[in-house]
């Protein structure tokens, strides 16, 4: 006979599998780009890449001097409620002692918002705008989830990378995940998840992650804590984890993320680490009940 606590990481198990079943049913939607917007992003990669690199260090170094000034962040979460209106971002100033004539350089920020306004400027300044306008429309209209980004840009001729770093630890984090971010009621699926054995079995069966065909498979899967230095060379990455519900952009194998529900006075509203998510120091960044363990990792043709 089981004992309770096998059968306890049993039934947890069979929930998970259930729910991702139900979950793993939407489709993406079909952005098409015509074989001329394809070739002319291959040639203006040469400007829309720096640019956007330029863009998140940019931000990145304007959180950190703000910070430092006066003790807030610059850019707060635009999924915290109390952060919504005007009236709240005051209060948030004035109870952590910041001069209320911030209050009009406060700039709202999330994950996937750093990631398109960067993106968004590269593709801008390297004569796309109508190529990014669809990518953004398309992305919109599935909820802002990053791996609909990740699918158009290798419809442009990115690659897609699968990242794990320790698949023999994706049972142990799913037990984990549903430990420390429990279902409410009424719901089957919990998008903090990373479904991290069922993802990578679906993966070896299918070739795709959460229905986003798969590049590469095996260059960023299984390096622990040290980070391949292959992926170091790639001049700009788009990463998400936990099939697009957190994105990160970075470069040269650094990340730059942002946070969308962190207090106004956290330093950690941005973040800067090495893709190295078991390492010490390294990111995506975890919290409390937060642990990025897996994904997909987009980068530029060539690299």
């Amino acid at each position: 006979m089981l004992n309770s606590e096998t059968k306890r990481a049993f039934h947890m198990k069979t929930k998970l599998l259930f729910s991702l079943a139900i979950f793993s049913l939407s489709t993406f939607a079909d952005t098409t780009f015509t074989t001329a917007e394809v070739a002319a992003h291959k040639t203006k990669l040469g400007v829309i890449i720096p640019t956007t690199s330029k863009c998140i260090e940019r931000i990145y170094d304007d959180h950190i001097d703000f910070h430092g000034r006066y003790g807030v962040s610059k850019y707060y979460g635009d999924r915290r409620q109390d952060y919504a209106t005007r009236a709240g971002r005051l209060a948030a100033l004035k109870s952590y002692n910041a001069p209320a004539s911030l209050i009009d350089e406060l700039t709202p920020i999330s994950c996937i918002g750093l990631t398109v306004k960067c993106l968004g400027e590269g593709f801008i300044a390297g004569g796309q705008k109508a190529t990014w306008d669809k990518i953004l429309s398309n992305l919109r209209s599935n909820g802002m989830d990053g791996t609909f980004l990740q699918a158009d840009l290798r419809k442009l001729g990115w690659k897609v990378l699968y990242w794990n770093p320790d698949p023999a630890s994706n049972a142990k984090w799913d037990e984990e995940d549903l430990r420390l971010s429990p279902l409410k009621p009424g719901t089957v699926w919990n998008p903090v998840w990373g479904g991290h054995a069922y993802r990578y079995s679906q993966l070896k069966k299918t070739g795709k992650y959460y229905n986003v065909p798969v590049d590469d498979m095996t260059m960023m899967v299984g390096f622990k804590d040290q980070q391949p230095e292959a992926f170091k060379k790639a001049p700009f990455f788009v990463g998400s984890a936990h099939a697009g519900y957190h994105v990160f952009p970075g470069s040269f194998g650094h990340v730059i993320e942002a946070h969308s529900m962190r207090n106004l006075d956290s330093i950690l509203n941005l973040e800067s680490s090495p893709f190295n998510p078991l390492a010490t120091g390294g990111g995506p960044r975890w919290t409390k009940t937060e642990k990025y363990r897996s994904g997909i990792v987009a980068i530029p043709p060539g690299f």
